[in-house]
């Protein structure tokens, strides 16, 4: 397994999850919860009480808390461990991005959300300067 090439955000996203086993009645399943534990342009560390095997194509529906938009996305899970303490399942995927519109989604949340956070804490420290 080779580490991600792209830069990580920790960002803990709601996240919907469906199995990939047959596209056609993928979207009838119930689908699993999750979280984004930490997310880049090529994949994400996600947390679930679902199982799902290494190899295991998937699609994800995430709630992108700094743009505030959806992301859908397919990806494959390249790995798995049970989190003990936190009593779920950890696992990395790698999206398979069939749409610049899930790329372009992803670059707005990860680097116009900092951008902003920036200027937000920017203004902050500006005002309570000038309150002094």
């Amino acid at each position: 397994m080779t580490p991600r090439k792209d830069r990580r955000f920790k960002q803990w996203n709601k996240t919907q999850i469906w199995p990939l086993t047959d596209p056609r009645i993928s979207d009838s399943q119930p689908a699993a919860e999750a979280f984004t534990y930490d997310i880049s342009i090529g994949g994400a560390r996600l947390h679930t009480s679902e199982k799902f095997e290494v190899g295991d194509r998937i699609r994800l529906q995430t709630e992108l808390v700094r743009s505030g938009d959806p992301l859908r996305v397919e990806a494959v899970v390249k790995w798995r461990r049970w989190d003990q303490a936190a009593n779920v399942y950890e696992m990395g995927v790698e999206f398979q991005h069939t749409s610049m519109v899930t790329v372009m989604t992803l670059m707005k949340n990860l680097h116009e959300g900092v951008r902003s956070a920036q200027r937000q804490k920017a203004a902050s420290a500006h005002s309570g300067a000038s309150r002094s």
